[in-house]
C-alpha cells in the first residue's frame, strides 16, 4: 500500500476492490504517520520536468516521524539553482555541502562535461574530500554505498603551499592578478576613504598602471608611487606601509592563475582561504573570482545558443556551481563587500542565464543578507534553535508551507543530518535523512580523547 508524505499532510491511498465499489476508485484518508512510513515516490527537487534520469544529486531518503525512512530524493543539476543550507553548528552544514560535491563529482558525460565544481573553504576542511570515508563505513553500507576519494584541486596561497605539502597534502598555488583590483578596492581593502590623501594616492597609481601597462604587480604599484611628484612623503610612507603587508599574504601577483585552470568540465576546485589573515582579505578573492567566473560564463552561454542553432560544438567554460561555507561572512545583512556585491547582483540575480548556480551554508541565517533567503530556490535546513535566526526564516517562508518553519524544525527532532528541505519549484516542503558521506568530512569538532575516539 503507497503512502504519500508531506512534513505537513499526511495521506494514504486505499485501493478499494471492484466488489465494494463500480469501477477502479482511490480512497484518500488521513492516517497516522508515526504507524506507517513514507512515500514510495520519487522526487527531484528542483526540477519542473520529470522526464530524464540524467543529471540528479542523491542528498537522501524521506524520513518519517518514527525514524523510518523511504525512497531516496533527488536534486536536479542540469539547471542552475541558488541553494541555502543552514543549521546550528554540529548538525550538518559542512557535511551536506560536501555530499552535494560529491554527487556533482559523480556524474557522467554529457552531464560532467558541462559543469564544474568549485569550493569557498574558509575553515581548511574540504581538502579530506580526496580522503575516503573509513570511518563511517558500516553507515554507508546500511545505504549500498562504500567509502570513495573525490578527485579534488586544492588551491592555497603561494606562501602557504609549503606548509600544505609538509603535511602531505598536495596543493596548488593560487594567485589573483594586481590588476584585477581597481584603486577602490584597495582602499576598502585597507579600509582608507577613497578621498584621503593616502586613498587617493593610491586609487592614482592604480589607474595609471592600468592605462599605462595593462598587467603589473604590487612591487610596480610601490615604485610608481616612490616617484610620485604629487603626494607628500608621510602619504607615501603609509602607502608603502600598507601595499608591503600585501605582499606577504602571497596571494596578489602580476599575471595570477588561470581561471581556465580553476574551472575545468567535471572538476572539483577547493580554494582554501583559511590562511589568508581577516575577512576583507578572503572577501575580495572570493569576489573577484566569482567576477571572474561570472565574465567567462557570458560569453559562454551565448555560444551554448550558437552551437545550438548552427549544430557546433565549440568548447567554452562550463557551468558552475560555487559552494561557500560560513557564507554570511561573505554576503552580510549589514554592511557590504566584494565578494557580497558580485555574488548578489551577478550570481543570485543574474545567474540563471549564465548557468551559474550557489550554494551557500551558515549557522546564522538572520546574519546573511535578506536578498539571499529570497532568492534561494531549495532551502536545507538542519536543526535551529535561534528564535532570531528561525524568524529570519520565517519572513521568506512560501505561502505553500501550511506549517511554520519553527513547527517544522520542532517536529525534525534533535538527529544529525535530518533536514527540512523546502522547494520552490514544486512548491513542497519536505524532511529528509540526509545520506551519509563518501568522503572524508573534515569538519568534525576534535576531541580530547584523541583520534580513537572519533
Amino acid at each position: 500500500m503507497p503512502y504519500l508524505y508531506h512534513p505537513l499532510v499526511h495521506y494514504k491511498i486505499v485501493k478499494h476492490s471492484s466488489s465494494s465499489h463500480s469501477g477502479s476508485m482511490n480512497e484518500v484518508e488521513g492516517f497516522d504517520l508515526a504507524r506507517t512510513g513514507v512515500t514510495d515516490k520519487q522526487y527531484i527537487l528542483g526540477r519542473r520536468d520529470k522526464g530524464s534520469q540524467q543529471g540528479v544529486l542523491k542528498v537522501g531518503r524521506y524520513l518519517a516521524i518514527d525514524g523510518s525512512t523511504g525512497s531516496d530524493v533527488y536534486m536536479d543539476c542540469l539547471g542552475p539553482h541558488a541553494v541555502l543550507i543552514c543549521g546550528k553548528r554540529g548538525y550538518g552544514k559542512s557535511y551536506t555541502m560536501g555530499t552535494l560535491v560529491e554527487e556533482l563529482a559523480l556524474q557522467q558525460p554529457p552531464v560532467s562535461d558541462n559543469i564544474a565544481s568549485v569550493i569557498i573553504d574558509s575553515m581548511g576542511i574540504f581538502w579530506t574530500l580526496g580522503y575516503a570515508n573509513t570511518k563511517e563505513e558500516q553507515m554507508l553500507s546500511g545505504w549500498n554505498l562504500e567509502p570513495k576519494a573525490q578527485d579534488v584541486q586544492v588551491f592555497v596561497s603561494g606562501n602557504n603551499l609549503e606548509v600544505y605539502r609538509i603535511v602531505g597534502i598536495n596543493a596548488t598555488s593560487l594567485s589573483i592578478p594586481t590588476s584585477d583590483l581597481s584603486g577602490s578596492d584597495w582602499c576598502s581593502l585597507f579600509d582608507v576613504s577613497p578621498v584621503h590623501p593616502l586613498g587617493i594616492l593610491i586609487s592614482r597609481t592604480v589607474q595609471q598602471l592600468k592605462e599605462d601597462v595593462g598587467a603589473f604587480s604590487i612591487e610596480d604599484i610601490l615604485d610608481r608611487i616612490q616617484n610620485d611628484v604629487h603626494a607628500g612623503s608621510d602619504t607615501k610612507q603609509a602607502a608603502f606601509n600598507y601595499l608591503s603587508a600585501a605582499v606577504k599574504w602571497g596571494i596578489f601577483e602580476k599575471e595570477g592563475s588561470d581561471i581556465h585552470d580553476i574551472i575545468r568540465p567535471g572538476r572539483t576546485a577547493v580554494i582554501d582561504i583559511s590562511s589568508l589573515p581577516d575577512t576583507a582579505i578572503r572577501s575580495m578573492v572570493v569576489g573577484i573570482l566569482a567576477r571572474r567566473i561570472y565574465q567567462e560564463r557570458l560569453p559562454a552561454r551565448r555560444q551554448y545558443e550558437i552551437n545550438s542553432i548552427t549544430g557546433e560544438q565549440v568548447t567554452t567554460m562550463p557551468m558552475v556551481w560555487m559552494f561557500i561555507d560560513e557564507a554570511h561572512l561573505f554576503m552580510p545583512r549589514d554592511g557590504h563587500s566584494l565578494a557580497g556585491d558580485v555574488l548578489v547582483n551577478e550570481w543570485l540575480r543574474q545567474g540563471r542565464q549564465p548557468g551559474l548556480s550557489l550554494v551557500l551554508a551558515t549557522q546564522q541565517p538572520s546574519a546573511l543578507d535578506p536578498i539571499v533567503l529570497s532568492q534561494s530556490d531549495i532551502i536545507v535546513c538542519h536543526r535551529l534553535t535561534s528564535q532570531e535566526d528561525i524568524s529570519a526564516l520565517e519572513k521568506v517562508r512560501p505561502t505553500y508551507m501550511r506549517q511554520g518553519i519553527a513547527d517544522s524544525i520542532r517536529k525534525m527532532g534533535k538527529g544529525k543530518g535530518v533536514a527540512l528541505i523546502v522547494d520552490d519549484t514544486s512548491e513542497a516542503s519536505h524532511v529528509v535523512q540526509m545520506r551519509p558521506r563518501l568522503s572524508w568530512h573534515g569538519g568534525d569538532e576534535p576531541s580530547s580523547l584523541g583520534t580513537n575516539s572519533r
